[in-house]
């Protein structure tokens, strides 16, 4: 057992030995502490560092993004400026040739009284330079050619005074109401065998005009009048003669594709010879109607009013007399073929010499027709009485 010096003495070697791991402790933490405060230092230092890098790239990318916006504006500017320039310098060109055409023309006018037709060395120049103008100029401009030659009786034929022969001129995008007189009346104008795209006639009143052996490429005659007109040998492509009034007009042999004439009001007019396919008569009046001799393919006469018409020796393939009303309707020597008389009203029609396949007469109001129906190998042959 051992006495109290040696407990003492025990005690106080314990309570030294925890004083000098306590001074270690203290002093490992005092080292670490002043490793820490470097290293924090350092570590914001690096921080700061990249942020700034960072704040200084994207510095530099927006003054390269506000400078490349700059030279994109400037440079925008300059095409537009450069636009700018460009069309003021062709309308200036233009307004030159413009006023250059109306000076020489009224020269010739002038020298031959007004009767350019007069002169073979007149006529020639004023055709030369009339096509070469029209291919130079814009379309208000030729417009305004074409006012001021029918205002000066170029562009009318009579008897008296011939028309100035501009075939082969090539118009585009003509709205001929800037031509006529207050944009309603346009009477005595021929232009024949003129190429026209995208021409306008919008409820314009005409008389007496000719189209003969002229190219539509895009026309719209809707809502006007047309008395005595000629459009014979005429090519169209997309014409639009709904609600128009049409009286006394020529289309012989001419060559009609997707042309509308719903709700249209012909009258004595000639289709005779004419090549047809796609065309809307719906809902329209034909009187005094000449079809003979034609071929017409996908048209439809639906709801139409057909008095006094004249299918003789014509080819009529799939064409749609649905609900229509026929009055005196000759369809002598034709031939039909796909067609539809469902609930149609026929009344002195007459089919005498007429082949037909596959039609429908399916309800139809047949009176005083002129044939008798007999069928021979799926075809309808109609046989005059």
């Amino acid at each position: 057992m051992a006495s109290p010096e040696q407990i003492i003495q025990m005690d106080g070697s314990g309570t030294e030995t925890r004083a000098k791991k306590s001074v270690k402790f203290r002093g490992g933490l005092r080292f670490i502490s002043s490793l820490l405060l470097p290293l924090a230092l350092g570590v914001f230092t690096i921080v700061i560092t990249f942020q700034q890098q960072s704040a200084a790239k994207q510095q530099r990318d927006d003054d390269r993004e506000a400078s490349q916006q700059q030279r994109d504006q400037e440079k925008q500017e300059a095409g537009l400026l450069r636009k700018q320039e460009e069309y003021l310098d062709k309308q200036r060109y233009q307004n030159g040739r413009f006023d250059a055409y109306i000076k020489e023309m009224g020269k010739l006018l002038k020298e031959n009284h007004g009767e350019i037709i007069s002169s073979k060395v007149a006529i020639t120049l004023a055709r030369v330079q009339t096509l070469n103008i029209f291919r130079q100029l814009d379309a208000q401009r030729n417009v305004h050619i074409i006012r001021f030659l029918y205002e000066a009786k170029q562009l009318t034929d009579t008897p008296e005074n011939r028309s100035l022969d501009l075939s082969a001129a090539e118009l585009f995008d003509i709205d001929f109401r800037n031509a006529s007189i207050k944009k309603k009346l346009l009477h005595n104008l021929s232009l024949t065998g003129v190429f026209l795209t995208n021409a306008t006639f919008i409820d314009l009143e005409m008389e007496h005009i000719s189209f003969a052996d002229t190219e539509f490429d895009i026309a719209n005659f809707s809502l006007g009048r047309i008395n005595h007109g000629n459009f014979s040998f005429t090519i169209f492509h997309n014409a639009n003669f709904s609600y128009t009034r049409l009286n006394n007009v020529d289309f012989s042999s001419a060559k009609l594709f997707t042309l509308n004439y719903s709700s249209a009001n012909i009258l004595n007019a000639v289709f005779n010879k004419v090549s047809v396919r796609n065309i809307n008569f719906s809902f329209a009046q034909l009187v005094n109607v000449d079809f003979s001799s034609a071929r017409l393919e996908n048209v439809d006469f639906s709801y139409a009013l057909l008095n006094n018409v004249t299918f003789s020796s014509t080819s009529l393939t799939n064409v749609n007399f649905s609900h229509a009303q026929l009055f005196n309707v000759k369809f002598s020597s034709a031939n039909l073929n796909y067609a539809n008389f469902s609930f149609a009203e026929l009344v002195k029609a007459d089919f005498s010499g007429s082949q037909f396949m596959n039609v429908n007469f399916s309800y139809t109001l047949l009176s005083n027709v002129q044939s008798t129906i007999r069928f021979l190998q799926g075809i309808i042959i109609l046989t005059s009485l």
